[in-house]
C-alpha cells in the first residue's frame, strides 16, 4: 500500500500542473498568439467541414485572385493553399492582430481587446477562402479534438470566443491526459517523466491551437508504454502489438520525422519480440502500418505543398525554393551535410536550446533558463535507476534522436532553404521538444555506482523544478502580453470572457 500510495504521487503532481497550465494558458495568451495559431485554427476548421486536403487557388486568373494579393516578382508562387472558413474567424484574427501591435511592433494586450468580438458567431453557411500555406499539410490526427468542437460550434452558432477557447482547452485537456498517462504507465522514472512532460515549451504549446500539443502526447504516451512492454521482459501479446500499430498509424500521420520514434520503438523492443522468423513478423508489425501511412501521407499531401516563405515575408527574406531541386542538391553534394550542419550551428540557428525548453509564443524564457533546466535534468537522470534494455537500447535510442535531428534539419532545408544554400533556414528549438521524452531512458543511470540519488532525492527536485519552471513561465506569459502580472491579468480576463 505504501509503494503504491507514493507511485501516485508523480502521476497526481503531473495531472495537477497540466491541468492548471491547460487553464491559464489557454485563457491568458492571447487568441491568435501561439506559433501560427490562426493558420492551425483555419486547417482545423477545414478538416470540420470534411475536407481531407487543402485546396489550391491559382494567382493567375482566378476569381479569388484576393488570396494572392500581396505577391510579387519572380519569386511569387503561382498557387495558394488553404480552405473555406467563416469570414467572423479571419476578420476576429485580423482585428485582433492589428489591436495589439503598432504596425509591426507589437503592443500590450488588454482584456477589453475581446469585447467587441462578444456576441459573434460561427454559425451559418457563409464561407471565405482562407490561405495558410504553412499547415495545409498536416493530417486529422493532428487537430482532433479541435475539429470536434468547431464542428459543434458550426452546427450549434456558438459563440466564435466560446468556440476558439473551448478548442483550446479541449486539445489542452487531451495532453494533460495523455501525459499523465504517460507518467502512470511508465515502469520506472515517473518523476523524470513528469518533469520532461512539464517542460515549459509542452505547457505553452499545448494550450493554443496547433498541432504539436496532440504530438507531445502520443509521443510521451507511446515511449512510456514501451518501456512498460520492455520492462515485462516477455513478447508483446497480440492486444499489446495492436496498440503499437495504432501507435505507428498516429505517429505516421503526424510530422514526417516522427517516422524515427516509430523505429526507435522496434529498436527498444527488440531484446523481449522473440527470436527468429517470430521477432522479425513482430517488428514487422509494429513498424510497417506506420510506415506505410507516412509514406502515403506525404506523397499524398506534396502536390499542395506551396513556399510558404515567400508568401508571408517580405521580398529582401524571399528566396528560390524547390523540393525537387533542393532534394537533387543534396543527393549530388552528400559530402556537403556535415558542413551545412556545422555552418548553420555557428551562426546559431541549428541548437536554440532556450526554444527546446521556453517556447512562449514567437518569444521564449532566456538561454540561461533553458542551460539551467536541462543541467538539472541530466544531473536527475544520470543518477537514476538504470534501465532494462542496457547499452543497446540506450545507443538505440540515440541514434534515433540523431536520425530525427537530422531529419527535421533536412526538411526545413528542402521546403524552407533556398536551393544550394550554405545554411538551414527555418530551424524551431520546439521540433525537438516533441522526443525529448526518450532522453530519460538514454540518460538514466549512467552515472553507474558513482552517481546515485536516492528516489525522494528525485521527487523533491523534480517537483521543485517543474513547478519553478511553470510557475517562471506563467508569470512570463503576464507581463510579456499584458505587462501586468497573472493577479491582475487573470480577474480581467474572466470578466470579459466568462
Amino acid at each position: 500500500m505504501t509503494r503504491s500510495h507514493r507511485l501516485s504521487a508523480p502521476v497526481a503532481w503531473t495531472a495537477a500542473v497540466a491541468i492548471l497550465s491547460v487553464l491559464y494558458m489557454g485563457l491568458v495568451v492571447p487568441l491568435g498568439f501561439g506559433p501560427d495559431e490562426p493558420e492551425h485554427t483555419y486547417r482545423a476548421f477545414q478538416l470540420a467541414l470534411g475536407q481531407l486536403f487543402p485546396q489550391l487557388v491559382s494567382c493567375a486568373g482566378h476569381a479569388m485572385r484576393v488570396a494572392c494579393l500581396g505577391d510579387s516578382g519572380h519569386l511569387a508562387p503561382r498557387n495558394r493553399a488553404g480552405g473555406p472558413v467563416p469570414p467572423a474567424l479571419v476578420a476576429a484574427f485580423n482585428q485582433l492582430y492589428t489591436i495589439s501591435h503598432h504596425g509591426s511592433v507589437p503592443v500590450n494586450f488588454k482584456a477589453s481587446d475581446y469585447s467587441r468580438l462578444l456576441g459573434v458567431t460561427l454559425g451559418g453557411g457563409a464561407r471565405k477562402f482562407a490561405n495558410f500555406e504553412n499547415t495545409a499539410l498536416y493530417s486529422p490526427v493532428n487537430y482532433l479534438p479541435e475539429m470536434l468542437v468547431f464542428w459543434i460550434a458550426q452546427h450549434t452558432s456558438e459563440s466564435l470566443l466560446a468556440a476558439l477557447i473551448s478548442a483550446r482547452l479541449v486539445s489542452g485537456m487531451v495532453w494533460a491526459a495523455l501525459v499523465t498517462a504517460a507518467v502512470a504507465i511508465t515502469p520506472r522514472w515517473k518523476w523524470l517523466f513528469a518533469m520532461v512532460v512539464l517542460i515549459p515549451t509542452a505547457l505553452s504549446q499545448s494550450a493554443v491551437i496547433n498541432a504539436d500539443a496532440a504530438t507531445l502526447g502520443v509521443v510521451a504516451l507511446g515511449a512510456a508504454y514501451t518501456l512498460r512492454v520492455l520492462e515485462r521482459g516477455r513478447p508483446p501479446r497480440r492486444h499489446q502489438l495492436a496498440l503499437f500499430v495504432l501507435l505507428g498509424i498516429a505517429l505516421g500521420l503526424m510530422k514526417l520525422p516522427l517516422v524515427a520514434v516509430i523505429v526507435a520503438v522496434a529498436a527498444m523492443l527488440w531484446p523481449v519480440v522473440g527470436v527468429g522468423r517470430a521477432r522479425a513478423l513482430r517488428v514487422a508489425v509494429i513498424t510497417l502500418p506506420g510506415l506505410a501511412v507516412a509514406a502515403w501521407w506525404n506523397a499524398a499531401s506534396d502536390g499542395y505543398f506551396v513556399p510558404y516563405r515567400n508568401i508571408v515575408y517580405g521580398a529582401a527574406d524571399r528566396v528560390f525554393i524547390s523540393q525537387p531541386q533542393q532534394e537533387h542538391h543534396l543527393l549530388t553534394h552528400v559530402y556537403d551535410l556535415a558542413p551545412l550542419l556545422w555552418t548553420t550551428a555557428l551562426h546559431g540557428h541549428l541548437f536554440m536550446l532556450w526554444e527546446v525548453v521556453g517556447t512562449l509564443g514567437e518569444a521564449g524564457l532566456p538561454e540561461w533558463f533553458a542551460i539551467v533546466w536541462i543541467v538539472l535534468f541530466v544531473a536527475l537522470a544520470v543518477g537514476s535507476e538504470a534501465p532494462a534494455g542496457g547499452r543497446a537500447t540506450r545507443a538505440w535510442i540515440a541514434g534515433t534522436l540523431a536520425v530525427y535531428f537530422i531529419g527535421t534539419a533536412l526538411a526545413l532545408y528542402v521546403s524552407w532553404s533556398r536551393v544550394g544554400a550554405s545554411q538551414i533556414s527555418g530551424m524551431h528549438g520546439r521540433y525537438f521538444t516533441l522526443v525529448l521524452i526518450f532522453a530519460v531512458p538514454m540518460l538514466a543511470g549512467l552515472g553507474g555506482g558513482r552517481v546515485q540519488h536516492r528516489p525522494r532525492a528525485i521527487a523533491a527536485a523534480a517537483m521543485v523544478t517543474s513547478a519553478l519552471a511553470a510557475g517562471t513561465m506563467f508569470i512570463y506569459t503576464s507581463y510579456h502580453y499584458y505587462g501586468q502580472g497573472p493577479w491582475q491579468v487573470v480577474p480581467k480576463l474572466t470578466s470579459v470572457l466568462l
